[in-house]
Parts: C-alpha cells; sequence; structure tokens
C-alpha cells in the first residue's frame, strides 16, 4: 500500500500487453486470498475484472479474473455491494453461459477442462455465501444455465452447478 502497487496492479489490468493482463489478474487474487486488509485498495479491480470477463481475451487471463473475484469475496461481504454493481456477478454468469454449451456437448477438440468455465463456476459458488450475491444470481435470467450444467459430463463441472443450485434455492 506504501508504494501504491495495488493502484499499479489495477492499472496492468488495461495494459495493452496480454500476458502483462493475465499476470495483474492473477496478482490481485493472490492480494485477496489470504485476508481482507486489502480489500478496500482492490475495490478499485473489480471493474477491470468484470470487463476482461467480457472482452475477447485468452481464457487464462479470464480464469484469473473469475479467480480473483472469488478471492474478493472469500474472506468477508465487504465487497459484494460493488461485486453486484460493477456487474462482476452478471460478467459471471454471462461467461458461464458462453461456455455452458461446449460443456454440456464436449467433443474431442473441446477443453472445457482448460476454459475458464471451472474457475468462474467456483468463484460463483463463492459468492453464494453472502445474501447480496446470491440474490443476484438467484434471480438472474441466466440462473438456468447453471442448473443445466449439473448434467455436463465433466464431473467438476457438474459438482460446482450443483454446489451452487443446493447454495441458491430454498
Amino acid at each position: 500500500a506504501r508504494y501504491q502497487i495495488i493502484s499499479i496492479l489495477i492499472e496492468r489490468c488495461s495494459d495493452p500487453d496480454k500476458r502483462t493482463r493475465k499476470f495483474a489478474c492473477f496478482a490481485i487474487g493472490n492480494a485477496a486470498y489470504y485476508n481482507d486488509v486489502l480489500y478496500e485498495e482492490l475495490r478499485r479491480s473489480i471493474p477491470h475484472l468484470a470487463r476482461l470477463l467480457q472482452v475477447a481475451e485468452e481464457d487464462k487471463t479470464k480464469a484469473n479474473a473469475a479467480g480473483a473475484l472469488s478471492n474478493l469475496v472469500r474472506n468477508s461481504d465487504r465487497l459484494c455491494g460493488d461485486i453486484v454493481s460493477k456487474g462482476a456477478v452478471q460478467s459471471l454468469l454471462e461467461l458461464i453461459s458462453d461456455y455452458a454449451v461446449s460443456a454440456l456437448n464436449p467433443s474431442r477438440n473441446d477443453s472445457t477442462g482448460e476454459s475458464p468455465l471451472k474457475i468462474a463456476l467456483f468463484s460463483v459458488a463463492k459468492m453464494c455465501a453472502h445474501p447480496l450475491c446470491r440474490q443476484f444470481i438467484r434471480s438472474s435470467p441466466l440462473f438456468h444455465v447453471i442448473g443445466r450444467l449439473q448434467q455436463s459430463p465433466e464431473s467438476s463441472i457438474a459438482k460446482y452447478a450443483s454446489v451452487i443450485i443446493s447454495k441458491v434455492e430454498p
């Protein structure tokens, strides 16, 4: 904090170099992992992470952004308002919806194991621990996609989808 490293990391989420964006997301996730001490400074990263989920970007960058968002709710609900209002949950749900078709109908050429889908589902599952996020997820028109993913032939995808459904449905 003293040297504004967090601000620099957040700025790197918009760097022209794709590798820099990928590792900035990873570093933000690491900064949020162990406790919520840096959450206030990391709050500004939320719209950047959400945007990276929406734009044409490497799958690994999207996975790192989804993982970072998961870590921003891991230790407290302090950032849930921003996670919802800045479009992060919506972006995760849209990413899940975009990747669901190949997860439900995998061909030999599809590599759902390498896609950001699992990390996005994991992130949404973590967000379900917090009422504000859970309510948004439950009321989303994209929620039904998660229900369908319980039928995925990929066991970890089906498991994460089932965890989300069990946490969200009363």
